[in-house]
């Protein structure tokens, strides 16, 4: 059964940046290793999964307010973006437009947002596969309508991430994986957790207990340092209902998928000094390997 790939533009572009070296530059020396790299990537995908569509998913705000207004630590520790690599978000939605391939983007939130929105969209039968290196998309994954790939080795190897699959890997179930972030802590997202409490007690909590609302509601029956430090931490569990919540609702600007545009193609792989990676991207649209 074909399906729409959604990719998380932000994740895996920074994917791409940090796995290949800034002496990739176009004519004025300005690096293009992050948009080589999605390139290569998404070729790799209409390779080897032959999506009926594809859908490059970006961030509005990687920071949304509304999540930062409920808990200040979200995302406050990450650092700034490498100075060359705003630029290549601009050079890379060029070349998705010109290659043909939909771009989708949701105002004011995070790329997960859009994604979790288009996911609710789906229809009766219709599959999606969610390609992220970003955990916390776990959460969409749902027999057998939504699947995650996750990147090991760029998309050359991929974990693929079913309902089984995640209860494996974490204990939980996928629609409990932000709650087990929570209690866990996720350092990338600045959550910092409960204290003591770490990937087993936070499955076991949850395994027992359902939710954070049914952990809290019989804190009283647990150990008496595990209650103590769930009760320290009842503000950080109130906000994170907000923070881990995905979207579900956005309102989506999507570009419509289209014939790539050669000439424009070519023009940008010659202009941004994109190699060959223009020329496998063409070659893949056409159904060439």
């Amino acid at each position: 059964m074909t399906a729409t790939f959604l990719l998380d533009a932000p994740s895996l572009v920074y994917r791409a940046y940090f796995a290949l070296p800034t002496t990739l530059t176009d004519a004025q020396g300005r690096p293009v290793n992050a948009v080589r790299g999605f390139l290569e990537m998404v070729t790799r995908i209409l390779i080897d999964h032959r999506p009926e569509r594809l859908v490059s998913v970006f961030d509005g705000n990687w920071r949304p307010d509304f999540r930062v207004a409920a808990y200040p630590g979200y995302k406050a520790a990450r650092p700034e973006d490498p100075p060359d690599l705003p630029r290549q978000f601009d050079v890379l939605e060029a070349v998705l437009d010109a290659a043909g391939i939909s771009r989708a983007v949701s105002y004011e939130l995070e790329a997960d947002d859009a994604i979790a929105t288009l996911v609710e969209r789906l229809e009766p039968g219709e599959r999606a596969i969610v390609v992220t290196g970003d955990r916390d998309l776990l959460a969409l994954v749902e027999d057998p309508a939504v699947r995650v790939l996750f990147p090991v080795r760029g998309t050359k190897e991929m974990t693929e991430f079913d309902e089984a699959a995640v209860v494996a890997k974490y204990k939980v179930a996928p629609k409990l994986y932000p709650v087990f972030a929570t209690l866990r802590g996720d350092a990338s997202d600045g959550l910092p957790g409960v204290a003591g409490i770490g990937p087993k007690r936070a499955a076991d909590l949850l395994e027992r207990f359902g939710s954070i609302d049914g952990i809290v509601a019989a804190v009283d029956e647990l150990p008496p340092r595990q209650a103590s430090a769930l009760k320290e931490a009842n503000d950080y569990l109130e906000a994170m209902k907000t923070v881990v919540t995905l979207v579900r609702d956005a309102d989506v600007e999507t570009t419509p998928t289209g014939d790539p545009d050669e000439e424009t193609l070519r023009k940008l792989g010659a202009e941004h000094n994109l190699g060959s990676s223009t020329v496998r991207l063409l070659q893949a649209l056409r159904g060439e390997r």
